[in-house]
């Protein structure tokens, strides 16, 4: 219980202040940040609209560099948005024991929206046990190394500016750019090791064109015109129609049209060419020319291998294989800025805060990526030419 012999002083107080908090306003008053390389100081602080009720004063923190609060208005931001307090000292009052405050929330500027409020913040002769020991404050060193836990604990009150707009410190935003460029670091050498794998596949793939080249014309003028002569065996229908003799039938009668379908496949290849070089030319030569720069499409790296064979004639045939690798992560993809502002969403979110953004990448693992072409049998060497469906292009000349 409050002493009668404190409680009038109190009152009178209150209604002192109540009609001076009416002159309360932004204007005027200076925005203060908090500096990281100065000792702050937290400060406990209660406040309510009157004194006449010193239960109902409900606990709040300051932030300062100085001993005491100064008048200005102190910038917060917590995970229901950002707000402010401004202070103002009052006549014939002690500003280091009672202030009156102004708050602000959402990020409002209206003056009109101030709630008005008076607060205890600091030790006055009489109060209550209870709550005067709850007015206080905390010191925190530069290079205290509970710096950090310390901040963390009151954030939940909401977290100072360091500047406009910034509610991280120096130190802290120089430890997290100094994380975000090793994430970025890590995926350009990831992406790095995987142009590498991509190379060393590449030059073992395209190596073997002229050979396959040779090969497929020797074996188009080996085959060509088979079709003319071959004979597919017949298939007979059972003669009790069960449903196990049925689904042999079905599945005989299946692979016997594919096979077909695949004998005239190997056929179009075969007059595509000659219909090209004509079947008088006899090869002469294959080589392999020199390669497209490698680059990145989408996701994958590709690059152009070119191999050619001359013939009698002088004729030439150029082929041109795509070499791709199938689709990578996006995310090794992002740009510093991306990264920063992934990892600002992940720091600054209530609901994702409690997971940490993420770790640089290691290097992959050898022949993690996967490197192809679109021809890897002789037998359909020149079905993407014929089909034009892969972006392979040809030159005879």
């Amino acid at each position: 219980m409050i002493k009668t012999a404190l409680l009038l002083p109190l009152i009178l107080l209150s209604q002192s202040l109540l009609f001076s908090q009416l002159a309360l306003a932004v204007d005027g008053y200076k925005d203060i940040y908090l500096d990281r390389e100065r000792p702050v100081n937290i400060h406990s602080i209660f406040c309510g609209p009157n004194l006449k009720n010193l239960r109902a004063l409900k606990p709040a923190y300051v932030y300062t560099n100085s001993e005491h609060i100064e008048e200005g208005t102190y910038h917060y931001t917590s995970r229901y948005g950002n707000f402010s307090y401004t202070f103002k000292a009052l006549e014939g009052q002690q500003p280091s024991q009672i202030l009156a405050r102004g708050l602000l929330k959402a990020g409002e500027t209206n003056k009109n929206k101030m709630v008005k409020e008076l607060c205890i913040v600091g030790k006055i002769n009489g109060l209550p046990a209870q709550l005067s020991k709850n007015i206080n404050k905390v010191t925190l060193s530069v290079n205290d190394p509970e710096w950090d836990l310390v901040m963390v604990k009151y954030a939940m009150f909401g977290k100072p500016a360091f500047g406009e707009g910034v509610y991280k410190d120096q130190r802290t935003i120089a430890k997290h750019d100094e994380h975000d460029q090793k994430v970025y670091v890590a995926n350009q050498a990831y992406l790095a090791n995987l142009e590498q794998q991509f190379e060393k596949q590449f030059n073992q793939i395209v190596n073997q064109f002229p050979k396959k080249l040779e090969d497929a014309i020797k074996y188009a003028h080996q085959e060509d015109g088979f079709l003319k002569t071959k004979t597919y065996s017949i298939i007979k229908e059972p003669n009790v129609w069960t449903p196990i003799a049925k689904e042999r039938f079905d599945t005989q009668q299946r692979q016997l049209g594919q096979k077909k379908d695949w004998d005239i496949i190997i056929q179009k290849n075969f007059d595509w060419f000659f219909d090209l070089t004509g079947k008088d030319n006899s090869l002469i030569s294959t080589q392999l020319l020199s390669p497209s720069e490698m680059r990145w499409v989408k996701g994958s790296l590709q690059k152009l291998a070119t191999v050619s064979a001359t013939f009698s004639n002088g004729n030439i045939l150029e082929l041109d294989f795509l070499v791709t690798s199938k689709n990578v992560s996006q995310g090794y993809f992002e740009t510093l800025e991306e990264i920063k502002h992934q990892a600002m969403l992940v720091r600054n979110s209530p609901i994702a805060q409690s997971r940490e953004p993420r770790k640089p990448v290691a290097l992959p693992k050898d022949n993690i990526l996967t490197v192809y072409t679109p021809t890897e049998k002789t037998v359909i060497f020149f079905s993407s030419f014929r089909e034009k469906a892969l972006g392979d292009t040809y030159r005879y000349q």
